[in-house]
């Protein structure tokens, strides 16, 4: 054990020089690193806290455990009024100094609090510390008035908001549902049907659920409908939007509900919503288009599922006939009736839910229309043996960044691998790790060390080029503000790449951009890092079991031991439909 220790010390000091403190020695009681306000402080004495605390009093009580002296303490009271929310945070540091306690008390004032409200924001922020402290009607009385604050902040600015309440009831995961979702009880129909077309695609899956289950209730207690929604003045251009997030997320069926007539009316208001009427491609990226209403008609009920795939199958009929005939506005006839992008569009979504049937009957509208010949889907490349190794060798770039995260992702590969016996090497800049031999066949990944940087990347490529290794896999491992950098990674010969960012879905376009026959998986949501490790711990061992990599096998096992729920937003590569969808449309326009 002091050896392998030795070893990931050895690999982790090979870092480049960081003349930053080293972590925690500034760290503040969040174990967020101080700002330079705080840093100046802590040079500057008394005088210069009381100054921080008077100017920016949030990073004052943040920061408080750095400043024990009994003026900083006169500081910080005088402070409350300014921000008792910021002083409630600070309870746990307050608490254990004296007379913190009357600093947290007078923080704890109920009229002071509410006019302190702001967008509602600052209670959910410290709603746990809030709980332990406050009576229960005072508590129920304040959070009555930040849930109205945070509808009303909504509606003033539903843009920046949105991502803010979502990265919120992500942060509440583990909180009671009934707490979790109380956020929304000031929330019309109209705030929660933008919250979830704004920031669905970003959101936990179970956040997701939680926002679309509060909306079918809010419809019912309004004696409105998911219809009523779609045709109205201040819903409609967002939902398009909607229609993708929820059917995406794997909620088609609440959005449909069990009326067969409803539904086809508001598959038909979706498809006016998702194909433009002046016949341009969508504003949403058309194989996302694709895919969702391919999603969309994967339903159990047979009853909504035909009525469906016959709106479908009218709409794409439509899309072919003149308009002088039809009297839509929306098609747009260039050379041919194949040759509208609303044809194309409905078509391929068509083939693609057609390649789903896998038996069941569609209805004799949907077969009528030939979706499968007309509209023949990409084949998805194999991964091969012949792909993935070169002399009974794999090859990976695994990419790691100087932040938190990355520093904590790096040494869960160093120890994974170790107590898996793989060889690990210290280069300049970079660590080689190299499995134990199986059948023949061995794995070199070659990843960052984190703090090495640009320099550390180019020593990695120039000593693959040197040792004659070309990756086949490409692994980014860190927050989507990374990606950028991964994505230079990616070659045109890359066979697969593995996206464990959160939203890394989003990268499926410019991915398949730069390597049109690699296999994509990705987050539709979440990335963690235990979920991307055990992850590509069975491509690992199905790689050396195999020499190849067959999804059926690696998704059984993944599903067996991997339990965290947030596995669920990992796409499967070939079943993802946007996927299937992108190269479709890619080789429909190349045709054209």
């Amino acid at each position: 054990m002091a050896e392998a220790r030795a070893a990931d010390e050895r690999i982790m000091s090979s870092r480049a020089s960081d003349s930053r403190p080293p972590d925690g020695q500034t760290a503040c009681a969040d174990h967020e690193p101080a700002s330079q306000q705080v840093l100046d402080a802590l040079f500057g004495g008394d005088a210069a806290f009381a100054d921080l605390a008077r100017r920016s009093p949030a990073e004052a009580f943040r920061c408080s455990s750095l400043f024990p002296g009994d003026a900083a303490l006169a500081a910080l009271r005088d402070a409350v009024p300014q921000a008792p929310f910021d002083a409630v945070g600070a309870a746990d540091q307050l608490s254990t100094r004296p007379g913190g306690e009357e600093i947290i008390a007078r923080a704890l004032d109920l009229g002071l609090l509410t006019r302190s409200l702001e967008g509602g924001m600052p209670f959910y922020e410290t709603r746990h510390e809030l709980r332990k402290r406050l009576p229960k009607t005072d508590l129920r009385a304040l959070e009555i008035h930040a849930a109205k604050a945070l509808a009303a902040s909504l509606a003033r600015d539903p843009a920046g908001m949105a991502p803010k309440i979502g990265a919120l009831l992500d942060d509440m995961v583990d909180d009671p549902p009934a707490d979790r979702f109380r956020i929304t009880m000031a929330m019309s129909s109209e705030d929660l049907l933008g919250l979830i077309a704004r920031i669905g695609p970003q959101l936990y899956t179970s956040s997701l659920d939680g926002l679309v289950n509060i909306l079918r209730i809010q419809v019912k207690l309004e004696k409105r409908s998911f219809l009523a929604l779609a045709r109205e003045e201040r819903t409609r251009p967002l939902w398009a939007e909607f229609f993708v997030a929820t059917v995406a997320g794997g909620r088609a069926a609440s959005l449909f509900g069990t009326n067969p007539a409803i539904a086809r009316e508001l598959m038909r208001e979706s498809l006016r919503a998702l194909l433009p009427a002046d016949g341009k491609p969508p504003a949403i990226d058309t194989a996302v288009v694709i895919g969702a209403l391919a999603d969309a008609m994967d339903l159990d009920s047979p009853a909504i599922r035909a009525a469906l795939e016959d709106e479908l199958a009218a709409r794409y009929r439509a899309a072919g006939e003149p308009p002088a005939k039809t009297g839509l506005q929306d098609v747009s006839i260039r050379g041919g009736i194949g040759d509208t992008p609303a044809r194309g569009i409905i078509g391929l979504a068509g083939s693609l839910h057609a390649a789903r049937l896998s038996g069941r009957a569609a209805t004799p509208a949907f077969e009528a229309e030939r979706f499968s010949q007309n509209h023949p889907l990409a084949a998805l490349p194999v991964l091969s043996g012949q792909r993935l190794f070169r002399n009974g060798i794999n090859v990976q770039r695994m990419t790691f960044y100087d932040d938190p995260d990355g520093r904590a992702s790096f040494r869960g590969f160093l120890r994974q691998h170790r107590a898996q016996g793989w060889a690990l090497h210290a280069q300049s800049g970079f660590a080689v790790a190299i499995s134990p031999e199986r059948h023949g066949r061995r794995i070199v990944i070659v990843a960052d060390i984190p703090g090495a940087g640009d320099a550390g990347r180019a020593a990695a490529w120039d000593w693959m080029a040197r040792e004659g290794l070309a990756p086949s896999i490409v692994i980014h491992r860190g927050h989507s503000y990374h990606e950028d950098a991964t994505m230079t990674e990616i070659a045109p010969g890359t066979a697969l790449v593995f996206w464990g960012s959160c939203g890394g879905h989003t990268r499926l376009r410019s991915t398949l951009e730069r390597a049109p026959d690699a296999l994509v998986l990705a987050t539709q949501n979440i990335g963690v890092s235990t979920v991307n490790e055990a992850l590509l711990g069975i491509m690992e061992e199905r790689l050396l079991a195999d020499g190849a990599i067959d999804w059926n096998a690696v998704w059984k096992e993944a599903r067996g031991r991997i339990r965290d729920r947030r596995f669920a937003s990992y796409k499967r590569p070939d079943q993802d439909s946007a996927n299937l969808a992108f190269r479709a449309w890619q080789i429909r326009t190349a045709a054209h």
